[in-house]
């Protein structure tokens, strides 16, 4: 129970880490690489 618990929550911060990386940019057009870990 706690190791699936764990698991989404690791899974939905990586989402949201993702989603900040792909749309922080100082002028909205450029879109920095992700990185290798987070794109799993």
């Amino acid at each position: 129970m706690k190791r699936t618990i764990a698991s989404m929550l690791s899974n939905t911060l990586q989402g949201i880490a993702r989603y900040f990386v792909q749309t922080a940019s100082p002028f909205g057009l450029h879109r920095p690489e992700v990185p290798e870990e987070l794109r799993k």
